[in-house]
C-alpha cells in the first residue's frame, strides 16, 4: 500500500479525559484520550469478546492475509460514478467495503451493490492483501 492515510492531522493532541469538550472548543479536529480508548476496549472485550478478536486479527500489522484499508478516489478515477456492481465488488472474492466515507465526511456502512462512488469518497475495505492493492490500482487515475 503507498499510504495508509491520505490526509495529515496536525491537530490531534492526546489529553485527560475532562479536557476533551475545551481542546475540540479551541479548535482541534480531533482529539484521542487513552483513557477512554482504553475502557472502551476493556468494556468491549467482556461484551464482546469475538467481535473484538476478529477486530484485532483484522488490523494487526503482522496479519498477512487480511487488512482493513481506505482506499480514496482520486480526481480522473474510472470508479467516478460507477456502482459497487459495476466496478466488480461483490463478484470477486477477497474484498468487503465495510463502509463508505463521503467527501463531506458522512460515513455510509454496508454499502449495498448498488451505492455510487464519486470522485474524493474513501472506501473502506476489508480484504485480502494482495486483493486490496488490486483494488487501489484499479481506483487510480486512469
Amino acid at each position: 500500500m503507498p499510504y495508509r492515510n491520505q490526509y495529515h492531522y496536525p491537530k490531534i493532541i492526546l489529553v485527560n479525559p475532562f479536557k476533551i469538550v475545551l481542546i475540540k472548543r479551541a479548535g482541534a479536529d480531533r482529539v484521542v484520550s487513552p483513557y477512554y480508548t482504553g475502557g472502551v476496549r476493556i468494556a468491549n472485550s467482556i461484551l464482546i469478546p469475538s467481535v473484538v478478536d476478529f477486530i484485532e486479527y483484522a488490523t494487526k500489522t503482522g496479519n498477512l492475509e487480511l487488512q482493513l484499508e481506505e482506499v480514496q478516489l482520486s480526481k480522473g478515477s474510472k470508479f467516478n460514478e460507477m456502482t459497487l456492481e459495476n466496478i466488480g465488488i461483490g463478484r470477486d472474492p477477497g474484498i468487503i467495503i465495510v463502509a463508505i466515507k463521503r467527501l463531506d465526511g458522512t460515513m455510509g456502512f454496508n454499502p449495498n451493490s448498488t451505492s455510487i462512488v464519486n470522485v474524493g469518497d474513501t472506501l473502506v475495505a476489508l480484504g485480502e492483501t494482495s486483493k486490496l492493492k488490486e483494488l487501489e490500482q484499479l481506483a487510480a487515475v486512469s
